[in-house]
């Protein structure tokens, strides 16, 4: 069978918007996680609230790696339909996680600068979120991207499982003091250089490679759609009720050195991963009730990257040094409105202003307009 007829039919742009909305949702529990972290005071810190939003702070930066699988599977099945070979796919997505790590080094040299060059100065090569989703972009394409026309389920799920197993053996591993840290952290290590390696973190693009390619196999015909969510939601919900049974009968059937360990461990990872599952139907609830209405979540989703930039700065930064763990739960959530309404007209400006000029220069130039 040839790579054209392996591939699916045109997928609907409703499907698009679902993870435009995943993806805002990220953004949106992103903001909370960090504004919460930088501005709460300590006596606040030991509220059952607080609690919580350290317990939505673990959905974001996986919920980010999920969706960089899935938008991965996207774009592979757009590249089968026009008979792309896998070499050349895999080196596309490489060149693009290459670039996401550049942009990490300048975030870090950006944070560096306006903290008045006061802060740690090995903090510039920290293995932060940014540094490992452009790492897992240059990986996981040579290890899940389709063979011969055809998505590589079992390979990605079962990379995914390698990672997994191995995140509590070399995810907090002490590597040799002759091997460059700001190198090794890629894979594993101890914070505050390795906050985000590989190890096991890069089993979250690679599973959604897998579910990325079976949800725009099934966006071909409403019905098949709605029912892979549905199906979706079901295995997210029976993954996590499993490891909440398990932990029930046993706490410890793994006993892990510490709780960072343990949180690299399948227990928390399936926990986890079944927690994203509902989250999808809702995203794909609620686009399709919206249809191209305006929507805020999809409207973060759409421009993550500038979100991130920008707010990390507002919330740790010089500029709200006087805020920096002094409020109360009560202000600190004021301070969240604030934040993502004023998040919410940067992103609003940058795709109608931005876009709109970059059409302009476009059309002036005598060049085709090219959407980003």
């Amino acid at each position: 069978m040839t790579a054209a007829a392996a591939a699916p039919p045109t997928r609907p742009a409703g499907r698009l918007d679902a993870i435009d909305w995943l993806r805002g949702l990220a953004v949106v529990l992103m903001i909370q996680t960090h504004l919460y972290d930088s501005w709460v005071a300590p006596a606040a810190r030991a509220t059952e609230l607080f609690w919580w939003t350290r317990f939505l702070g673990g959905i974001p930066a996986r919920l980010f790696l999920l969706l960089v699988g899935v938008s991965m599977a996207i774009r592979f099945e757009s590249l089968l339909q026009k008979n792309v070979d896998r070499a050349t796919m895999c080196r596309g997505v490489a060149r693009r996680g290459a670039e996401i790590v550049v942009l990490a080094y300048l975030f870090r040299f950006q944070e560096y600068t306006l903290g008045g060059w006061g802060s740690n100065w090995p903090d510039l090569f920290r293995v932060d979120i940014l540094n490992c989703i452009g790492a897992c972009m240059m990986v996981v394409p040579w290890l899940a991207a389709p063979r011969g026309g055809r998505p590589q389920y079992a390979a990605s799920l079962l990379f995914a499982a390698l990672f997994v197993a191995l995140g509590p053996i070399i995810g907090p591993a002490h590597f040799p003091d002759w091997l460059p840290r700001p190198l090794t952290s890629y894979l594993g290590g101890q914070r505050p250089m390795a906050w985000f390696p590989i190890f096991p973190w890069a089993a979250w693009p690679l599973v959604g490679v897998a579910v990325g390619h079976y949800w725009v196999r099934q966006s071909g015909e409403p019905r098949r759609q709605a029912r892979a969510y549905v199906l979706t939601a079901l295995v997210g919900a029976a993954l996590t009720g499993t490891v909440i049974l398990v932990r029930r009968i046993d706490p410890y059937i793994i006993r892990y050195p510490s709780e960072l360990v343990q949180q690299m461990g399948p227990g928390s990872f399936f926990y986890r991963l079944g927690l994203l599952g509902p989250l999808a139907l809702l995203a794909y609830g609620v686009t399709r009730a919206l249809g191209q209405r305006f929507s805020v979540m999809r409207q973060f989703g759409r421009t993550s990257l500038l979100v991130y930039w920008i707010h990390v700065n507002l919330c740790y930064g010089l500029i709200s040094r006087s805020l920096h763990r002094r409020l109360g739960m009560g202000w600190a959530t004021v301070g969240l409105v604030v934040m993502v309404a004023l998040m919410l007209g940067v992103s609003v400006l940058k795709t109608r202003y931005w876009k709109g000029w970059r059409r302009h220069e476009q059309s002036r130039s005598g060049r085709p307009a090219v959407a980003g």
